[in-house]
């Protein structure tokens, strides 16, 4: 069988590693290339961290260097105090994975991303867990290439719940209101688009049971992955009151691997305001563009198609202990 031709558009923090490697060691995708843009920490942090994964993974699979800023203010790099503390100095929670530059090309993301759809009209399924800054640049360069996208999951924004830069703002819309707009009211008529936002993924907490059962059955990827969420998981605690962590690009690639974890979604015609207070917010309206946002994962589910993807041939012990992990 064909694998799904793959493109991943990330600004790697902790959990867009989650997201990364999740589809890496998916047997579904071939990924065709890791598109990074600024975002959780500038293009100079993030972009070591796409290629220590793929080293990791020891995988052929392209880095691209992307926008190291958002769409309006692409000439100015993008400052270190913009970062969020909790994915740590290295933008991968002090992962101290050594990395090479033998996957990075020349090519930047944008026009990478264009050569591919050309190769593979309507075929290619894109997963954005940053900023949609490379998705904008490339649409003002070819928005009919874009076109031919078979589809876009998108982690970011809000419906209904609050906002987690703003009372209104999702980080990654709020980082870029513009390029998410430009997505949105470009593309909204001709490629099918996912709205993985604050309102499906906040209701999905995973518990500490998660993170310590990667660390004992997981070997050196679940010991990686339980060590570099420890600050996340300890500022989601003092910052929000919330127990456990919530890994939002993970859920992002987990809808795309296994579309059955999504419990609620709906059909809304939106916009993105750019400017003012509410910066960044997705607001319903009557001339806005139509795509599908996700509301509501069946957590278990979730966890149980993650761990079996991370843990192959621990299923019997994964169904052991989900009852466990997830109440």
């Amino acid at each position: 069988m064909d694998k799904r031709k793959l493109l991943i558009d990330t600004d790697p923090g902790i959990d867009d590693a989650y997201a990364i490697l999740s589809a890496m060691l998916c047997d579904k995708f071939d990924i065709l290339g890791i598109l990074c843009v600024s975002g959780n920490k500038s293009l100079r942090i993030v972009m070591p961290n796409a290629l220590r994964l793929v080293d990791l993974e020891k995988k052929d699979i392209p880095v691209c260097k992307g926008a190291w800023s958002c769409l309006k203010d692409l000439d100015k790099p993008l400052v270190e105090e913009i970062s969020a503390d909790c994915h740590g100095a290295d933008g991968m929670g002090e992962s101290g994975l050594p990395y090479t530059e033998r996957c990075l090309v020349d090519t930047p993301s944008w026009d990478f991303m264009l050569e591919k759809i050309k190769e593979y009209p309507n075929e290619v399924e894109l997963v954005a867990i940053g900023p949609l800054t490379n998705l904008a640049i490339a649409i003002e360069k070819d928005v009919e290439t874009m076109k031919q996208l078979k589809s876009i999951t998108i982690m970011g924004g809000t419906i209904e719940h609050r906002g987690n830069v703003t009372p209104y703002a999702e980080f990654n819309t709020w980082f870029d209101a513009e390029a998410a707009q430009m997505v949105i009211e470009k593309l909204g008529d001709s490629v099918d688009i996912r709205l993985v936002g604050l309102d499906a993924t906040h209701n999905s907490v995973l518990s500490h049971d998660v993170f310590d059962f990667l660390a004992y059955e997981g070997g050196f990827r679940g010991e990686l992955l339980e060590r570099i969420s420890r600050s996340y998981i300890k500022a989601y605690y003092f910052d929000s009151l919330i127990l456990g962590g919530i890994i939002h690009d993970l859920y992002a690639m987990l809808s795309l691997i296994d579309p059955s974890i999504i419990e609620v979604e709906k059909e809304v015609k939106v916009k993105v305001i750019c400017g003012g207070e509410h910066h960044g917010q997705f607001v319903e309206c009557e001339d806005g563009k139509k795509i599908t946002a996700v509301m509501k994962f069946d957590t278990k589910k979730l966890v149980r198609t993650f761990l079996n993807i991370m843990l192959t041939g621990k299923e019997e012990v994964i169904e052991k202990f989900l009852p466990v992990m997830v109440k």
